[in-house]
């Protein structure tokens, strides 16, 4: 699709013709083809310290050069960047589509964005989208959303909306903005989500959201889970949707041991007179099946987004770092660990980078004065790893299992990769005492992890997710192991909550940051929470089951 915006914009008489053949008409179209510098012509910024948006001589959100470019400055404040006039006479039901990719900035002092309407000049704006900026980028994409024209609205303007510090963004760069008049039917599947690290023979849960983009109501559409080689692994009739709504339709599939290997799942939809199916497939989610006896503990409940440092640093070429886990957090006395798994995110694919693992058992109680000591550790993993595009959970399957005995854990990383990677993000814990991480970094040559440089400390922990076996058959018995699985997050309209054992969901609390109850449910239908009502941001979801209590740190979008 993005190749075929490019021939658009380039040939206004194909673009004419390529919206007709799937029944939709392009009223307006922006590819920001101006000199640099400047707001571009008949472009406004409505604030009272006006951010620094610009045409710039760049393509990073995935056109062509130039592109619309907002930089970082030291304005606060609402501000929006607002387009021209847009004639809509006629028109009710329109979609509003462009590239996007946001640099974001380590710090946050609760920023947020989005894009707006108008259809009385201003005078009031409704939001297409927006939520917190946070600290994470936004990878390069291509974004739309559906738009209802009021009654006896002939004019229309969208803008970029931008509220707080804008010394708090790197840059947000726009491209090849198209509104169409939408088709009669057209269904699109807009996300895929769930657990991506599975047992075989124990069934998982996936989340499809599909929305309704064609102007007519949809009753009888069928959504499928597919393997990546096109075999069937689940079907489920979608609930009636009018243009604009989304459905959230849960999907199971039960894998089976001989399937037990890393592969890749994705969602689509299927109804009668669909205009577009290009729109009817998810991306590709990649998911691990693993053996149905292996259970797993989650170490770390921070949300600090850490960048360019430890696991793996690919800022630089070449880096060694040591994280230790304690023997409480674990909690088991013994145990067989068969996996590891990091949360990460990375703006662009990047595949076969060499890495080596390494685990070692201490007694040594922090990290803050030298590494442990190379020669008591274990090679688990020497190989090449695929780190891909976007939030995900990098599962990580031991070469050699590690029998662990109860102490703390030292995991030990040797990452080489001879070129620079911008944005790559581990999603970690804060710890100033004790100091559980040790660190070096360096361009002119790969490490000897048997000789490590003297590195320094490092005050944040890599949330982990240790995949062990300890010969039983239930589902994760650790008291320190969640009993309830949480997703999607971030969310946007449900979440999903699926007790493992046998345990029971009594209550569930959402907690905003402020300490406030926005969210009290003691009856919770189809282990699924409705979240439409609540505003964006980072909450607490607190789970009261017949046996214990759950928080975890989320984000609703």
């Amino acid at each position: 699709m993005q190749k075929i915006f490019t021939i658009i914009a380039a040939i206004p008489v194909l673009m004419f013709i390529s919206s007709q053949m799937h029944g939709q008409q392009t009223i307006y179209s922006e590819n920001f083809s101006y000199s640099p510098g400047g707001v571009p012509p008949g472009w406004q910024i409505l604030a009272e310290q006006p951010p620094g948006w610009s045409v710039n001589n760049s393509q990073i959100s995935g056109g062509t050069a130039p592109e619309l470019y907002m930089t970082y400055g030291m304005q606060v404040g609402l501000s929006r960047l607002v387009s021209p006039k847009i004639t809509v006479s006629g028109y009710k039901k329109l979609s509003l589509s462009y590239n996007q990719y946001l640099i974001n900035f380590l710090g946050d002092a609760g920023e947020s964005i989005g894009v707006d309407v108008t259809f009385d000049n201003g005078n009031t704006w409704q939001p297409l989208w927006e939520r917190p900026l946070g600290v994470l980028n936004i990878p390069q994409d291509r974004f739309t959303y559906l738009i209802s024209v009021p009654e006896n609205a002939n004019e229309m303007q969208y803008a970029f909306r931008y509220d707080g510090n804008c010394f708090f963004i790197n840059g947000w760069a726009v491209d090849d903005v198209k509104i169409d008049a939408v088709a009669e039917h057209d269904l699109m599947v807009s996300n895929i989500s769930g657990n991506t690290t599975i047992n075989a023979g124990k069934p998982a849960q996936f989340l499809v959201e599909v929305s309704n983009g064609g102007k007519t109501r949809e009753e009888n559409y069928t959504i499928k889970l597919m393997s990546g080689d096109g075999q069937l692994l689940s079907t489920a009739s979608g609930e009636a949707i009018e243009f604009g709504e989304k459905s959230q339709n849960f999907l199971s599939w039960t894998p089976q041991a001989e399937t037990v290997a890393n592969q890749k799942v994705y969602a689509s939809v299927e109804s009668s007179g669909d205009a577009d199916l290009t729109n009817n497939r998810s991306k590709d989610l990649s998911v691990s099946v693993i053996k149905g006896d292996v259970k797993n503990v989650q170490i770390g409940s921070g949300s600090f987004a850490l960048q360019h440092s430890i696991p793996f640093n690919f800022f630089t070429h070449y880096s060694l770092g040591q994280t230790m886990y304690t023997a409480s957090q674990i909690g088991k006395s013994e145990a067989t660990i068969t996996g590891i798994q990091y949360t990460c995110q990375f703006d662009e694919d990047n595949d076969n980078i060499p890495i080596q693992i390494f685990l070692a058992e201490t007694d040594q109680e922090d990290l803050s004065s030298e590494w442990l000591d190379p020669a008591g550790f274990t090679k688990v993993f020497d190989g090449n790893i695929n780190f891909k595009k976007g939030l995900n959970n990098l599962y990580i399957p031991l070469q050699t299992e590690f029998n662990y005995k109860g102490k703390n854990l030292v995991v030990y990383t040797n990452k080489s990769h001879p070129e620079m990677v911008l944005w790559s993000t581990f999603i970690s814990t804060f710890s100033e005492e004790p100091i559980y991480s040790r660190y070096s970094e360096r361009d002119d040559e790969p490490y000897d992890a048997n000789n490590p440089p003297a590195g320094y400390p490092v005050l944040y922990t890599p949330n982990i997710t240790l995949f062990y076996s300890d010969g039983t058959m239930s589902v994760i018995d650790s008291q320190k192991a969640p009993a309830v699985q949480i997703y999607p997050n971030p969310a946007s309209e449900f979440l999903k909550l699926i007790p493992t054992g046998n345990q029971k969901l009594l209550q569930v609390k959402l907690v905003n940051a402020a300490g406030q109850t926005v969210l009290d449910k003691k009856e919770i239908s189809g282990n699924s929470l409705d979240i439409r009502s609540v505003a964006a941001g980072w909450y607490i979801v607190e789970i009261t089951t017949d046996r214990e209590k759950i928080r975890k740190k989320i984000i609703i979008k």
